[in-house]
């Protein structure tokens, strides 16, 4: 059935937009959290549908949609991984927009003049048909009733398709109207006798309209197939749009919502109940008069046979107990009395759920000192730190075979043994099955034996130390992530202070019309602006350092200093500061990592000199037998030079944040930026007297460069 044909051409919808479309964001907030269409999909389809289409889709009272559509489009989407962007419009709007490429997916009445411009899925609903009469005429029961009738139909393809197909046989007198109302109109004008038409549109249009002695049939029709459309390009698509729906229908999801929406499969569901419940009734009926007819006959029959039941049954019982105790005998032989030391421990929670006699002797415990116990609660008698190797080794490789283990007794008599461990699965739950092999007297006779022993023992304690090393290398690299993090944060703060103060100098000079200087003031801001992009690419390409290769590029020393040093200035324009940049010579290195280290040296220069009477920072060079230094000289708070490489440690600060503000960072990642150059830094300084930090990016003679 076309929306667009059930609707007429002079059908309006209620005040809703003309277009309403319904993204990913508004149908999670309808379905509730968790449970939109998709919610982690990458890929997206946009479906369209009518907004007047109930059952199938339509706008509830709140403007947003729902249907049998909606529920359906929701499972896929989980099925598929894709998400569908629902539009709900007039269906001549969706038709228009299908057509012309601007939907991927609808879903309508397969017909021979739509099969083509879209390519159709195999049909997963029918919409439901009912007959419209005056009251007081006969029920119609079947679509041949309709025979020698006068019947309004809707005009439109689907519905010339379905005369066609389901109707030709039936010699009845179809007319043709535009609007599900004219047609009742028609019926209650005594025009036509029966007007067939969807639910979907028929019950709406007798609520809406002012016919009282028009009905619907009591039955409703299957005389359609609605099925998905897509353009025809959309092959892929449509492959795994039909596999998705055969994937509902296979486990019930897609009844489970036809049953739910739709009167038509409700209906049909129940007449096959009601059809298998008659066909019960009818065989208990005969069953019943056959048995009243030999009743009196097999009463003999049946007593004699109850007795011989009644022995069999009896037989069947002592039998399945003789079974079992011949399983519990097996048992007990297999694992409670086996001469191997057996344990079952619970793969989750490590709690011994049972033990067998041979590992209670090996322990020199009781059953209760052990099951229902946690491994961890256990180490007297075993090493936890064993324990979680050979755990460990278990996950990677999934069985464990003749793994050294040292066992202590009650009475703290060691043992040395080999413990073999597997998998298995005990009324759905993971547990583990060990056996343990007391070694020891062998180890004692056998000296081959005693030092394979050894090997395996060496084996395992060096698993155990890598064990140990690795979790103290994640808890290094969980502090050194936390360290780049503040990092983060405290080098982008001079160059977005520079953007504040520019943008307030910048604001000024508009005011006051100025244009030409708050253009020089918007170079600024962008430039500090690319200068944060840089340090952000700068630090992330820091905190892999160790793994990528040094990028050597020219690099002009003198432009960074002196960009740096109008950068500090923006950002505190009230400070005075006299600063000087010599002229220095190109530098071989990481433009964005050199640039971090201008930022951080004139960065603390220009905030230690703070309390100088008259503060002043001077960038100059200088020239040895190792290459270039560049160096920062200041006149600032100063430090004990002999307390020099603390500074070079994350957080390690000489002044309390009341003198002067700060995280400590900024000389550590200046360090590692120099190391990475193969360079060297020294500091130089007295309190009181300012800081010489000088630096060099070449590696010593000899050396081969990084890159």
């Amino acid at each position: 059935m076309t929306r667009q044909s059930q609707n007429g051409p002079g059908r309006t919808l209620a005040p809703n937009p003309a277009r309403r479309r319904f993204g990913r964001a508004a149908l999670a907030a309808w379905l509730g959290t968790g449970a939109g269409i998709t919610i982690a999909a990458t890929e997206i389809v946009r479906y369209g549908g009518a907004a007047d289409f109930a059952p199938f889709e339509s706008l509830d009272a709140q403007g947003q949609p729902h249907g049998f559509q909606i529920d359906l489009l929701r499972e896929l989407g989980q099925q598929m991984k894709v998400d569908f962007r629902v539009t709900l419009q007039p269906w001549s709007l969706t038709e228009a927009d299908f057509r012309e490429g601007r939907l991927d997916l609808v879903a309508m009445v397969d017909t021979a003049d739509r099969r083509s411009w879209a390519q159709f899925m195999r049909s997963h609903a029918t919409p439901a048909f009912a007959a419209y009469h005056r009251k007081g005429q006969p029920d119609l029961q079947t679509v041949a009733a309709l025979a020698g009738q006068r019947v309004a139909v809707l005009s439109g393809p689907a519905m010339q398709d379905t005369l066609q197909a389901a109707l030709a046989s039936v010699p009845a007198t179809f007319v043709r109207v535009d609007r599900p109302t004219a047609a009742l109109q028609a019926v209650q004008a005594g025009q036509v006798e029966i007007a067939l038409l969807p639910h979907a549109y028929g019950d709406q249009a007798l609520a809406e309209s002012a016919l009282p002695d028009v009905v619907a049939s009591s039955l409703s029709f299957s005389l359609q197939a609605y099925a998905f459309a897509l353009p025809k390009a959309r092959t892929e698509l449509a492959a795994r749009l039909q596999a998705a729906l055969l994937a509902l229908e296979a486990d019930g999801r897609l009844e489970t919502l036809r049953l739910r929406w739709l009167s038509s499969h409700r209906e049909r569901a129940e007449r096959q109940r009601l059809d298998q419940g008659l066909g019960r009734q009818r065989a208990w009926t005969s069953a019943l008069a056959a048995a009243s007819v030999v009743g009196l006959a097999a009463l003999g029959t049946a007593v004699w046979r109850r007795g011989r039941g009644m022995a069999a049954e009896r037989g069947a019982r002592q039998a399945a107990e003789a079974a079992l105790v011949r399983a519990e005998t097996i048992l007990a032989h297999a694992f409670t009395l086996n001469p191997e030391p057996m344990l079952i421990v619970d793969r989750l929670g490590g709690v011994v759920r049972d033990v067998n006699d041979a590992l209670l002797g090996l322990l020199g415990v009781d059953a209760p000192q052990i099951v229902g116990r946690a491994l961890s609660d256990l180490s007297w008698h075993v090493d936890a730190q064993v324990l979680e190797v050979l755990v460990a080794t278990l996950d990677s490789d999934g069985m464990l075979a003749a793994a050294p283990l040292r066992l202590t007794r009650a009475d703290g008599q060691s043992r040395d043994c080999l413990v073999s461990v597997d998998r298995l699965t005990i009324d759905g739950s993971a547990q583990v099955f060990c056996i343990v092999r007391d070694i020891t007297d062998q180890l004692q006779h056998d000296a081959a034996q005693r030092q394979g022993y050894d090997l395996l023992k060496a084996e395992l304690e060096a698993a155990r130390r890598d064990m140990a090393s690795a979790r103290v290398g994640m808890a290094h690299a969980e502090n050194a992530l936390q360290d780049f993090t503040r990092a983060v944060s405290h080098d982008l703060r001079t160059p977005l202070n520079a953007v504040q103060g520019f943008i307030g100098l910048l604001r000024l000079r508009l005011q006051a019309g100025q244009v030409q200087e708050a253009l020089d003031y918007s170079e600024h801001i962008d430039r500090a602006a690319r200068r944060m992009n840089a340090m952000v690419g700068a630090l992330g390409s820091l905190s892999q350092v160790s793994r990528q290769p040094l990028r050597r590029d020219s690099v002009d020393m003198a432009r960074l200093a002196r960009d740096t040093l109008t950068l500090l200035s923006a950002a505190q324009p009230q400070r005075q500061v006299e600063c000087r940049v010599d002229a220095l010579p190109v530098a071989r290195a990481d433009p964005d990592l050199a640039a971090q280290v201008w930022q951080n040296l004139l960065d603390n220069a220009w905030k230690y000199g703070a309390k100088a009477k008259a503060p002043r920072i001077l960038v100059d060079c200088r020239r040895d037998e190792r290459g270039t230094w560049y160096r920062v000289t200041d006149n600032g708070a100063g430090f004990d030079t002999a307390k020099a490489g603390l500074l070079y440690v994350p957080f390690q600060r000489f002044h309390t944040d009341r003198e002067f503000a700060g995280t400590g960072v900024g000389l550590s990642l200046v360090k590692r930026i120099i190391d990475h150059h193969q360079g060297e830094i020294r500091l130089r300084s007295a309190p009181g007297v300012g800081t010489v930090v000088e630096f060099t990016f070449d590696p010593p003679a000899g050396t081969p460069p990084a890159d």
